[in-house]
């Protein structure tokens, strides 16, 4: 007698074309895998958290991706969340199945569960990492999984990301380009200036940015100051 195995299944929230709103890629079209539920608790978060999917098949996930992508035009999946390392276990299938169909995986990871990457790690193509600043989040350090996770990271084309809030501190932009800069000082760095939101607003001044890409340029190689894209556009 055949046993039948239960087909594994996790919680996407959502799954779209688009162009990639953030970092190094902006601009590239994007299938976007977005999964539900993450470990930390923003103050900026845009993506709400409260409205919980149906758990989605393996099958299901492929199918819709293939069917989003009929002209095989796009080899990106973008895996978000949330946080989608929360998902390790369902990623090392679905990601292998995705590498057999050709596309390239672009992981976005808020950077804070090493571990979890290691599963997944020979899978994915881009690392986008969020150093999440205690000054921005108003949450607890993550400066040694921060660590770990680059470190991991690195022999991908890894690039860090920081959200940059009125109330980010020259102090915390300093460790965290340590940081960086103590792993591989050609990592690139991105300065996000964050986005409103319903119960946050507090942007950062131009000229605080201006200033504090010039900083970071005295020991890394490349700063960027990129907005998010796709909310300019009014995109996804």
């Amino acid at each position: 007698m055949r046993v039948l195995m239960k087909q594994p299944t996790a919680k996407v929230s959502e799954i779209f074309l688009s162009l990639q709103g953030e970092g190094v890629y902006a601009g590239e079209p994007h299938i976007f895998v977005r999964f539900h539920g993450c470990n930390m608790r923003c103050v900026f978060c845009d993506t709400p958290q409260e409205n919980v999917p149906e758990e989605a098949s393996l099958r299901s996930i492929i199918d819709k991706i293939l069917d989003l992508n009929k002209d095989k035009k796009i080899r990106v999946i973008s895996v978000t969340g949330g946080e989608p390392l929360l998902h390790s276990s369902f990623l090392q299938i679905l990601l292998s199945h995705l590498k057999e169909h050709g596309y390239k995986v672009h992981l976005d990871t808020n950077g804070t569960l090493p571990d979890k990457l290691k599963e997944i790690i020979d899978f994915v193509d881009v690392v986008a990492m969020d150093i999440k600043l205690p000054s921005s989040t108003r949450n607890k350090e993550f400066w040694e999984a921060h660590r770990e996770f680059l470190v991991t990271a690195k022999p991908k084309k890894a690039f860090v990301k920081m959200v940059i809030t009125g109330e980010t501190t020259e102090a915390d932009l300093n460790k965290a380009v340590d940081l960086i800069e103590s792993i591989d000082r050609n990592i690139p760095l991105i300065l996000q200036p964050v986005s409103k939101v319903k119960d946050f607003d507090k942007v950062p001044e131009n000229a605080v940015l201006i200033k504090w890409q010039k900083i970071a340029l005295r020991k890394l190689k490349d700063v960027r100051i990129i907005p998010q894209l796709h909310k300019i556009q009014g995109l996804k």
